[in-house]
C-alpha cells in the first residue's frame, strides 16, 4: 500500500510550476515590446535587488496561485469535458447520454463561454473532425460485458439487495465508479502506483488547459483596454492551440485514469 505525505515535493512542484508559468506568462504579455523586460526575474519580484525574501515571496506566491488554478480548472475544464463526453467510466462502457436541449442551462453557457478557446476548438475539431476519438473511445465489447459483470457483481456483495435498499436493476442508473475506483485501489498494489501517476498528470494537464485560457482572455483585456498594439491574431492562434492540445492531453489520461482501475476489476479474482 502506498503511504502518501501529506506534502511532498511531487505535490509542490505540481502547484508551484503551473502558478510560476502562468505568471511569467502574463508578464511577458504584458511587454512584448520589450521581450528582454519580460523575462527579467527583478520585474517579477518587483526589485531590482533579488534577495531571498524576494525569491520566497515568489514561491509562495507561485504555490498559492498554482492551488486557485487547480481548483477553477476542475469546476470550468473538467466539469466541460464531463458535460460534453460524460465521465470515463461511462462512455468507456458504451454508457452514452441522449443529448437535449434541457440539459442546456445558464451554468453551462457560462462554463462553455469562460474556456472559449477550447470549447470552441471542440467542437470544430473535436466534433466535426473527429478529433474527439484521440481522447474519447469506449472499448469492445468483450471488455465491456467483462467489467460490467464483475463490477455488479463486486456492487451487490458490497451494498447487499434488501428491502430497505434497492439497487438499480443496471450499474448505469447510479455512480457505480466511485465504489469501483476505491475498491480497485484498496485490492491492488502493483497498480497503485500507476493510477497516483494519472491523477497528477491528467491534474497538471488540466492546470496547464486552463492557464492557456486565462493567457487567451489577459490577451483580450491587454488589447481592449490597455490597447496593447504588440498583441496580433497569430497570439491568439497559438494560445488557442496550445490550450486544446493540453485538453487532448487532459482528457486522455482522465481516460487512462478511470481504464486502470476498471481493468482492474476486470481481472480482480479474489480468493476464498
Amino acid at each position: 500500500m502506498i503511504r502518501q505525505n501529506p506534502f511532498s515535493l511531487y505535490d509542490f512542484l505540481g502547484y508551484f510550476i503551473p502558478g510560476a508559468t502562468l505568471i511569467y506568462l502574463m508578464l511577458f504579455f504584458s511587454n512584448l515590446d520589450s521581450s528582454e523586460y519580460a523575462w527579467d526575474f527583478n520585474n517579477v519580484v518587483g526589485s531590482d535587488n533579488v534577495s531571498i525574501q524576494n525569491y520566497l515571496f515568489f514561491i509562495i506566491i507561485s504555490y498559492a496561485v498554482g492551488h486557485l488554478i487547480n481548483f477553477l480548472s476542475s469546476i470550468l475544464v473538467e466539469r466541460y469535458g464531463n458535460w460534453m463526453y460524460d465521465y470515463p467510466s461511462k462512455y468507456l462502457l458504451k454508457i452514452h447520454k441522449k443529448f437535449s436541449f434541457k440539459t442546456i442551462t445558464i451554468k453551462r453557457i457560462g462554463i462553455f463561454i469562460s474556456i472559449l478557446p477550447v470549447s470552441i476548438l471542440d467542437l470544430l475539431l473535436g466534433q466535426l473532425f473527429n478529433f474527439k476519438n484521440l481522447y474519447v473511445q469506449h472499448l469492445d465489447d468483450f471488455l465491456i460485458h467483462g467489467i460490467k459483470t464483475k463490477s455488479s457483481k463486486i456492487l451487490t456483495e458490497l451494498i447487499p439487495e434488501d428491502e430497505s435498499n434497492n439497487l438499480p436493476e443496471s450499474i448505469n442508473d447510479y455512480d457505480f465508479f466511485r465504489i469501483l475506483h476505491h475498491y480497485a485501489f484498496e485490492h491492488t498494489k502493483s497498480h497503485q502506483f500507476k493510477m497516483v501517476n494519472y491523477v497528477v498528470l491528467y491534474g497538471f494537464l488540466r492546470s496547464l488547459t486552463f492557464i492557456c485560457v486565462i493567457i487567451f482572455w489577459y490577451l483580450v483585456y491587454l488589447q481592449l483596454f490597455e490597447q496593447n498594439e504588440f498583441i496580433f491574431a497569430y497570439h491568439y492562434l497559438i494560445i488557442s492551440l496550445c490550450s486544446y492540445i493540453f485538453f487532448m492531453a487532459f482528457m486522455k489520461f482522465y481516460r487512462r485514469y478511470t481504464l486502470e482501475a476498471l481493468m482492474i476489476i476486470a481481472i480482480e479474482n479474489k480468493k476464498e
